[in-house]
């Protein structure tokens, strides 16, 4: 790849920067619920989860079959008498007798003796399956322990198998679920206010008035912060008045743990909500060094944290996903691994040139190449208008502050949205 050294530019602050200071300056949020297991998906474990029982709990057949001793196999001549059967629920009562087997079934326990199972499609059984045999290729290839499931070979009684701070997936309710909890200590949803500003905005379904176009921004807000399990209200459409602005903002600080807006935070003289701010509560954090995204803004209002995301389109989508949800998740108490975004190396199948200073984010997708290997293509635009581009993309190519040219074959950093969101 070709480096040229870009230094961050004056007054600006760093992505990586920025959320350090953000997650030093924002608190963890305290509040937690208890909810059972059906209501977990999604949120964010606040307790250890520690395993009271194993899993297995008891040996058990990995395959349906027939559990024998190992030695005895070696030994076998002819046929085996069968002389009980285990199923899942219902184990064999008593220890195998030398020199027989037992029918087994899945998930059923292994009978006292025995040390292997041998599948039932390699035996050869009778009508009523009391006699069956088994090949002397078959027996020369079972081994020890063939088949067998042993306790604890899963998880063991002590062992911590889910910690404080995850994302609850299905996976991880369904480990809960194994491990006979009906409820989980989750934190509360975050309560979120969600608004965008501009005069020239109008609300989808109600005709467009000459010169306006249709709110699509806070609907995009919503869905980022409905994917991480927080409670929005929707407070619609604000005028550029600072009066409005100001009663608004004041009203939901009191009522929300966050307000999060788009437009009004560049230095234009209808960007009135960084004065809004300031009058009413501070400013914490103001212009990152990103494209698209830099004019963002963090700031409180007692104790009410408030986000400013720029007025384009792409520029909310990306910053939101990079910077508020990563801040966001911190918040509600996340681990800090579960803050990072996936990155992922792919080849570039693009070239491309700048300047910025920023860190920059290409919407791209990975494609197959005509040597049967996946690359990533960058969206023919870098406008942070074309919102298009978002439903084009399926993840992002992240062009450091130091590159300054990116060649075909190049090797860059991929995150796939879904990794982001």
């Amino acid at each position: 790849m070709t480096i040229q050294m870009q230094n961050t530019k004056p007054g600006l602050t760093s992505l990586s920067d920025a959320l350090e200071i953000a997650f030093a300056d924002v608190p963890v949020r305290s509040s937690v619920e208890e909810r059972s297991l059906v209501e977990c998906y999604g949120a964010v474990l606040r307790e250890d989860v520690i395993a009271t029982v194993s899993v297995p709990s008891v040996d058990n057949s990995a395959m349906d079959g027939y559990a024998l001793r190992h030695v005895d196999l070696m030994m076998a001549k002819g046929p085996i008498d069968v002389v009980g059967v285990s199923l899942a629920g219902h184990p064999y009562a008593g220890s195998l007798p030398t020199g027989a087997a037992i029918r087994i079934a899945t998930g059923a326990a292994i009978p006292d003796g025995a040390d292997c199972v041998v599948i039932q499609e390699n035996v050869s059984a009778n009508d009523d399956e009391t006699i069956i045999e088994i090949s002397d290729e078959v027996i020369g290839r079972t081994t020890l322990s063939q088949n067998i499931r042993w306790a604890g070979e899963d998880i063991k009684a002590g062992d911590v198998v889910l910690a404080s701070g995850m994302f609850l997936r299905p996976q991880d309710i369904a480990i809960a679920a194994g491990q006979g909890r009906g409820a989980l200590t989750v934190s509360k949803p975050l309560s979120i206010a969600v608004f965008s500003t501009g005069d020239e905005l109008a609300k989808p379904g109600d005709p467009l008035p000459p010169g306006g176009i249709y709110d699509s921004n806070r609907f995009a807000m919503i869905g980022m912060l409905r994917e991480i399990g927080c409670k929005v209200t929707d407070l619609g459409l604000l005028a550029d008045d600072f009066d409005v602005l100001r009663n608004a903002l004041g009203s939901a600080a009191k009522t929300h743990d966050v307000i999060m807006t788009s437009g009004g935070v560049s230095v234009g003289k209808a960007d009135l909500l960084k004065p809004v701010v300031d009058q009413l509560g501070e400013i914490t954090a103001w212009k990152l060094a990103i494209k698209p995204g830099k004019p963002l803004m963090r700031g409180k209002i007692g104790d009410c944290l408030v986000i400013g995301l720029p007025g384009n389109p792409v520029s909310v989508l990306v910053s939101g996903l990079l910077y508020v949800m990563p801040l966001l998740r911190h918040v509600m108490g996340a681990q800090r691994s579960q803050t990072e975004p996936v990155r992922i190396p792919v080849r570039a199948g693009f070239d491309f040139k700048r300047g910025t200073g920023r860190r920059e984010w290409l919407r791209a997708r990975l494609v197959q190449n005509d040597d049967g290997e996946f690359e990533a293509v960058a969206f023919n635009s870098t406008s942070s208008g074309m919102l298009s581009s978002m439903v084009w993309a399926e993840g992002l190519i992240e062009i450091p502050e130091s590159c300054g040219q990116v060649s075909k074959g190049d090797t860059v950093l991929y995150l796939p949205l879904r990794g982001l969101q």
